[in-house]
């Protein structure tokens, strides 16, 4: 099967995998979406139900969200606050970072094994940058947390590098915890009313996103001059 086609399919695999999970977290919180349609509810019996949620939903919420790490192109902001309306910031911020780990391992685990290599990334400004770097698992790591390069970016540019697993796997983790936590907080701030405060971390992590790339690019434009 030519390598086109492969990742074409494991695609489409992985859409199908997210739309059957997605359905059953919809049936562990249909209770909590009736709740919020209902008139007669009140906001305590709805923030209650919300955080009743247990070890089945954090385990479908992780499922989803590796999957959809792993799908180039799907976000995973909206299941990250999610995670945190219904568990808090300190465990939202654990299921975020498991569910986001195990996402780009299986990513990159599908690439070296399966040869999903998309040769056209080779020549990504991204991916040159790791390589050339002194340090590339730092390189690895501030990809991670940068929201607006695609993960499947940095996956491959880690399946190019010399390195171990354990190294990775490190370089993940420290990568998607900015992220994870900004979520979760995000969630915990919807939780108890703050939209405001919400949207405010969204937008200060956008900002600081774009720092980076102004001062990344600035200085990359200064090393070559």
């Amino acid at each position: 099967m030519k390598t086109k086609t492969l990742r074409i399919l494991l695609i489409v695999i992985g859409i199908i995998l997210i739309i059957f999970i997605g359905y059953h977290l919809y049936l562990e919180y249909q209770s909590d979406i009736q709740l919020f349609f209902n008139p007669k509810a009140s906001r305590q019996q709805l923030m209650e139900s919300i955080r009743s949620h247990g070890f089945s939903s954090a385990l479908i919420l992780s499922l989803l969200m590796g999957i959809m790490c792993a799908v180039p192109g799907i976000p995973t902001s909206i299941i990250g606050v999610l995670v945190g309306l219904s568990f808090g910031p300190l465990i939202g911020t654990l299921i975020n970072v498991f569910g986001n780990a195990c996402g780009n391992i299986l990513s990159i685990f599908l690439m070296q094994h399966l040869k999903l290599f998309d040769h056209s990334k080779k020549n990504n400004r991204w991916v040159r940058a790791i390589r050339r770097m002194r340090h590339p698992k730092i390189g690895l790591m501030i990809g991670y947390m940068v929201p607006i390069i695609p993960s499947s970016v940095i996956n491959f540019a880690a399946t190019t590098l010399n390195l171990q697993i354990r190294e990775i796997l490190l370089s993940i983790i420290l990568g998607v915890i900015p992220s994870s936590l900004l979520y979760a907080c995000g969630g915990e701030a919807l939780f108890h009313g703050y939209s405001k405060m919400a949207m405010g971390l969204v937008a200060s992590v956008l900002i600081l996103t774009i720092l980076i790339v102004v001062i990344y690019m600035d200085h990359r434009k200064r090393h070559l001059e």
